[in-house]
């Protein structure tokens, strides 16, 4: 049988999207299928009534390695998370040290960090501190929307329902290829390949609150030691094109269940503000926000599962924009040099 496509990628967020570039760019006909209507995976955003709202809290971290390679920076307009040197303020109190790092790390693996490698703990705090993450105008849409780009071939809306063989099925059409690579979220991964291990997934929940009355000090991003929400700020401060003028958004997050009265009332206490009248715009509740990567896990999973099928993505790398990305580079690598030596060894065979 002749295959359609040197390579398939299933899914167009991060991992997939860096995958199919590499692989593109060395000249193997590729195609993504990806079943929502836009790239990027949990990398999007939505504009509403004038808001951005970003599914999640989401920065571009500019010191990744993968960001970097990219190339699209430079298309980007970016705003530091922070100005100076401490990336954060605490509301809660601190007592110890770990007062410091423990509530900041919690929101970015949504988890307790203890229940995270350390290594993976030291690398995101340290990526944190020198990368200088930032919020992209347009909300982190613009930048998957730049990262999809100059791939030729992608099919939104379109579903894979099996993989068998070298063969994708989908609800529009049967397409086959050399290689395929699965680059969609864990629970996806599990029900297109049965013999994947389970990779738990940690849910979270974001919170768009609005202000009419502008307070103070509240672009500043507040990760809190106590309660049910462990980050908030006004994203609109940072970056004013989030919120149409004289309005100020607030992102907020939480990991526990928890009732949208329970956290206006943590909101008016973090705040020191009366905010029965704040206006809920939106509510994200994201299941599969990250996988979960505990002590002794190795730092990338295998990826080729069998001959020619590969699963990529941060739940088979680390936790981070970077994990997901290079997931989908290494993978990339190994298929463009098997191509090149095939092509190789085929011009050998005809002389």
């Amino acid at each position: 049988m002749s295959a359609d496509f040197d390579c398939i990628v299933v899914g167009a967020g991060l991992s997939g999207l860096t995958a199919a570039r590499s692989l593109q760019s060395a000249g193997l006909s590729t195609l993504v299928i990806e079943s929502s209507d836009r790239p990027g995976g949990r990398v999007k955003s939505d504009i509403i009534d004038g808001y951005t709202l970003d599914h999640g809290f989401q920065v571009i971290n500019r010191g990744y390695p993968n960001i970097k390679r990219s190339g699209i920076l430079d298309e980007l307009r970016l705003t530091p998370m922070v100005d100076g040197a401490i990336p954060f303020r605490i509301s809660g109190g601190v007592h110890k040290l770990s007062d410091l790092s423990t509530p900041f790390l919690r929101g970015v693996f949504l988890t307790e960090p203890k229940k995270v490698s350390a290594r993976i703990r030291f690398e995101i705090y340290k990526s944190f501190l020198q990368g200088r993450p930032g919020f992209v105008d347009g909300g982190v849409s613009a930048f998957s929307d730049a990262l999809a780009r100059p791939v030729a071939d992608i099919h939104y809306g379109e579903t894979v329902h099996s993989i068998e063989s070298g063969v994708v099925q989908t609800d529009h059409a049967r397409y086959s290829a050399e290689h395929i690579v699965v680059a969609t979220d864990a629970v996806t991964a599990n029900q297109l390949v049965a013999s994947l291990e389970v990779t738990p997934m940690i849910s979270s929940t974001t919170w768009y609150h609005v202000s009419d009355s502008h307070i103070g000090g509240a672009g500043r991003f507040t990760v809190c030691s106590t309660g049910n929400v462990i980050n908030t700020f006004a994203i609109s401060d940072r970056v004013p094109s989030y919120a149409p003028h004289g309005k100020q958004l607030f992102s907020s997050s939480t990991l526990q269940v928890t009732s949208e009265s329970e956290v206006r009332r943590e909101l008016s206490k973090i705040w020191k503000t009366d905010t029965s009248r704040w206006e809920l715009i939106a509510r994200y509740e994201i299941k599969k926000s990250l996988p979960v990567h505990p002590s002794g896990k190795p730092l990338y999973s295998q990826f080729e599962i069998e001959p020619g099928l590969f699963v990529i993505g941060d739940h088979r790398a680390y936790p981070s924009q970077q994990g997901a990305m290079e997931s989908g580079r290494k993978v990339a690598r190994v298929i463009i040099e098997r191509a090149l030596r095939a092509r190789s060894q085929g011009a050998d065979n005809q002389r």
